[in-house]
């Protein structure tokens, strides 16, 4: 891989300072600016980090700086459409969180956008780049257990005190907020990954926390799913369900099954394991997919909600860091270091679509076919 560094601008100064601004710089990614929407806040909040331009003007620091080759977007879901489009507009490489879009036809307004402009694009789906995760989809895809027929995955965590703020578009359905949308696109993609595309979903959407009078968003959900192929599955996550933590991932073949071994809390050491007609083993994790082990955000006063307590322990930023890895090599036209491939706005859109499907499910108390990108 070259040595030269590529210029980027993280807009976003919550979790893109958190997570871009260490995984870009662990990739070897040159950080040239970070933007936001108050200048002052983005100014102070920029230059602990020694992040030497600050700005609240994407296009202009764009036009003035040819040097950024990559723009990031850590900004809420409901304010990604700007910044995408003047990436793009900009002929700039660009990546954008998760969950994509405000709904599917913006989401492939934004695609087609990128497709027209033959930019590089890509999708904050960090996770398929956790250890774990990416050697169980590397297993699967091999066809170790046959073809795939049952895909399952519950994440339930006690969640924090309801003192604790968070985020105003997670509060906010018509921000694009919920579980669903912060979490959720994180399993859907990884189930897609791992399994095929959604044909159809049928999903209820909770909120269980009495902590939080006016949310309007959801906090708890399940999703079961059946792909193109048949494969059946169920997605289940609680950001508060009160006792202890649980998660579990599992995929059924036709000639076995293949498990993640989780911890007892989230972020203990993991592994994949394979049954077979041979019996039980666990799968060596490969040299390249082992991640080093989280540091947490140096700089404690910067945390203020419960979303800055999650991504300031780190656990992203390795994930994120082979991510960023993935999207250099295409910039610079080279082969990636992983052959796991990283989410584009191809993913984003699809991803999208399974979102609306599954809203719409739960409003109408039935089964949704998931619209073709």
């Amino acid at each position: 891989m070259s040595n030269t560094s590529i210029g980027a601008a993280v807009v976003g100064t919550g979790f893109g300072l958190f997570t871009h601004v260490r995984a870009l710089r662990d990739a070897g990614f040159e950080v040239r600016a970070i933007v936001g929407r108050d200048l002052e806040k983005t100014r102070a909040r920029g230059a602990p980090l020694g992040i030497p331009v600050a700005s609240s003007d994407l296009a202009g620091l764009l036009a003035d700086d040819p040097a950024i080759r990559l723009v990031t977007v850590a900004t809420p879901p409901h304010a990604h459409y700007t910044p995408v489009m003047q990436a793009i507009a900009a002929g700039r490489a660009v990546m954008c969180e998760k969950p994509f879009a405000r709904d599917l036809p913006q989401a492939r307004e934004m695609l087609r956008a990128a497709q027209g402009a033959g930019v590089v694009h890509a999708l904050g789906a960090e996770f398929r780049f956790d250890s774990a995760q990416a050697l169980l989809t590397r297993v699967v895809q091999s066809g170790a257990i046959g073809d795939p027929v049952m895909f399952h995955r519950i994440y339930q965590q006690p969640g924090g005190s309801a003192d604790e703020p968070l985020a105003d578009w997670w509060l906010d359905a018509a921000q694009g907020g919920g579980f669903l949308g912060a979490f959720g696109t994180h399993m859907i993609d990884q189930a897609r990954l791992t399994v095929g595309e959604f044909a159809a979903v049928s999903a209820v959407l909770r909120k269980l926390s009495p902590g939080r009078p006016t949310q309007t968003s959801d906090d708890y959900y399940t999703l079961q799913f059946r792909t193109a192929a048949g494969c059946t599955g169920l997605l289940e996550a609680a950001l508060c369900f009160p006792g202890p933590f649980v998660m579990s991932t599992k995929v059924a073949g036709t000639t076995g099954a293949a498990w993640i071994q989780s911890g007892a809390a989230f972020g203990e050491p993991e592994q994949v394991w394979v049954q077979d007609a041979n019996g039980a083993r666990m799968v060596d994790m490969p040299p390249e997919l082992v991640n080093p082990a989280p540091e947490p955000f140096p700089i404690s006063e910067m945390v203020q909600t419960e979303m800055d307590r999650w991504h300031s322990q780190g656990f992203d930023v390795a994930p994120y860091a082979k991510l960023f890895a993935q999207i250099g090599a295409k910039i610079r036209g080279e082969a990636p270091p992983l052959p796991d491939r990283a989410g584009d706005f191809h993913d984003a859109a699809a991803n999208q679509a399974i979102l609306d499907a599954a809203r719409l499910s739960n409003a109408q108390r039935r089964w949704v076919d998931v619209e073709a990108v």
